[in-house]
């Protein structure tokens, strides 16, 4: 018998080919974390805030600079990814040079249109990239579950994001959202 304590090693888990999770993990909080919030606020307030913009034109403009310092891609698409990582940052600096003002180009119904379709190519095109950079292993898996349940997971982290913002009056309160220095939705719940 010995007097040593019996050592403790980590339950991280590992994918079909034995590797821990690791990467494969932080990419997807990272992506849940980002998804959650514009998915709550378009539910509680129909609407996507600046931040969100915002944070979508810094991380697809990041990742545009990125493929160009030292690309995960190659072949004759690569223009195609460039193109979609570029577009907000261009769409954001047209509505300043167009409108005066990004409130007021997506006050423009068209403009506007135009905003949702280049997140609806941007955003998926990011986030693939970051999974490729980050948790390469998601898409050259040997194992299509992993990268089936990650998408599955990002998916259902949305609509419930949305289902908790639609129905907040279920989990906050108005007083919760005038702390946290937020505008109150129109149905949040009293005290």
């Amino acid at each position: 018998m010995t007097d040593e304590p019996p050592s403790i090693e980590p339950a991280g888990g590992t994918g079909a080919d034995g590797r821990p999770y690791g990467p494969a993990a932080v990419a997807l909080v990272t992506i849940a974390l980002t998804t959650w919030p514009i998915a709550f606020n378009l539910g509680a307030y129909r609407a996507v805030f600046y931040q969100d913009v915002f944070q979508v034109v810094v991380v697809s403009t990041v990742g545009f600079v990125l493929t160009i310092l030292k690309s995960p891609y190659r072949g004759r698409t690569l223009w195609v990814t460039r193109v979609a990582l570029a577009s907000p940052l261009i769409w954001m600096a047209l509505a300043v040079v167009l409108y005066d003002s990004l409130g007021a180009a997506v006050s423009n119904p068209v403009y506007g249109l135009v905003g949702l379709m280049v997140a609806i190519v941007s955003i998926p095109t990011v986030l693939r990239l970051l999974i490729d950079m980050f948790a390469g292993e998601l898409t050259t898996a040997r194992d299509p579950r992993l990268l089936a349940t990650s998408v599955a997971v990002i998916v259902l982290i949305a609509v419930i994001g949305f289902a908790v913002g639609r129905n907040n009056d279920a989990f906050l309160t108005c007083e919760d959202f005038k702390i946290a220095g937020s505008d109150q939705p129109a149905n949040c719940a009293p005290e």
